[in-house]
């Protein structure tokens, strides 16, 4: 289950009447569908919810636990933004059932931060996690970035080296990419700013994975590691393609079969739910195409791999001599087992090879 937080920059004082707004559609949603599923986790994020006071979050929970069956759950994620999550704030989240948190880090340096638009400073992170610390959260997850522009691998060393030195559970080390429609592609396409080399995204990269797994921290996704027994339960849902509910300004939901997602304007959605309807915006249905080749996209970052047995139920035709295929053309594409995952070659070209493996 994924609530995902809005974005809602200078419209602070609208923050009750959207978790009012959020609350409506779980139970639109929940009296128009029958949902059986049996959850394990619940996501809150994509955005700023520790914004929100510790009684409209549980409201939320409320809600959720009123009209699902939430008995099984285990996972409670809340992302919280340095600077943003006080002391007294995280103690009533904790109460209240929040087990693990996720914070924004994205670097140490200040310039770095500036660049990347962040209103936070190295000192609110650290503070920030210690904190949560004090508050009791013993599973917490600290998201940095790498291949800034501007950014040096020494620069990439001392950040990995300030946060191992934090000690979290769970560290997220994501490549900056450059996305179309973004202020940073237009700065990219028009001169004004330079990525790095692939030389030097490759150093970091390399870097990563050799510090973090010299620092008893697994990796068990390409950009993500964790000690023992630490994954992200919700995060590995979706890269197995597991059915997902979410609710919020441009969630995205999934069933086994089909995508949907809501309005991403709030005012629209506001008008919406308070008008009894649903904020749906669009659809797709994916066929089994489209789910063997996100399968293959998702599956192969995991290095667990893929399930043989799931690819042949997806896959029209002989399936073996596909994959034989695939093995034979790529040294870092491996099969035992039934599983078909990626060796530390291979992950270096994951991208390539999963393109690769898609089916037109």
């Amino acid at each position: 289950m994924y609530c995902d937080f809005y974005s809602i920059p200078k419209r602070e004082d609208e923050i009750p009447k959207f978790v009012a707004s959020l609350s409506r559609e779980i139970s639109l949603y929940a009296d128009s569908h029958d949902i059986d599923w049996k959850f394990d986790t619940i996501f809150l994020g994509g955005g700023t919810p520790s914004l929100f006071t510790p009684k409209g979050l549980e409201l939320i929970l409320e809600t959720l636990d009123a009209k699902f069956n939430l008995s099984n759950i285990k996972e409670i994620t809340l992302e919280a933004n340095p600077g943003e999550a006080p002391y007294e704030k995280l103690i009533a989240f904790r109460e209240l059932g929040v087990n693990r948190l996720s914070m924004g880090f994205q670097s140490f340096d200040t310039n770095l931060l500036t660049f990347l638009g962040r209103i936070h400073s190295p000192e609110d992170c650290v503070n920030t996690f210690k904190n949560a610390r004090k508050a009791g959260f013993d599973n917490i997850n600290a998201d940095l970035i790498f291949d800034i522009p501007g950014q040096s691998l020494r620069q990439w060393k001392k950040d990995l080296k300030t946060l191992v030195d934090l000690d979290p559970e769970h560290i997220s080390a994501y490549s900056l990419t450059v996305e179309e429609n973004t202020t940073l592609f237009g700065l990219v396409k028009s001169g004004k700013v330079k990525m790095p080399s692939d030389s030097l995204d490759l150093a970091m990269f390399k870097h990563t994975r050799d510090y973090l797994s010299e620092n008893s921290y697994t990796s068990y996704e390409i950009s993500n590691f964790c000690k023992t027994g630490m994954e992200c339960k919700h995060n590995l849902h979706y890269w197995k393609l597991d059915k997902y509910l979410a609710f919020g300004p441009s969630a995205h939901g999934f069933n086994g079969e089909v995508r949907w997602w809501n309005v991403r304007s709030l005012d629209e959605y506001f008008k919406k739910v308070n008008d009894n309807e649903s904020p749906l915006e669009n659809f797709e249905a994916l066929n089994k195409k489209n789910h063997f080749n996100e399968l293959i996209f998702n599956g192969l970052r995991m290095v667990e791999g893929i399930s043989t047995e799931k690819l042949t139920e997806l896959f029209s035709g002989d399936i073996d001599k596909y994959l034989n295929t695939k093995l034979n053309k790529w040294d870092g594409l491996e099969l035992s087992k039934d599983k078909l995952f990626l060796n530390e070659t291979g992950i270096m070209l994951a991208d390539e090879i999963a393109s690769d493996l898609f089916i037109d």
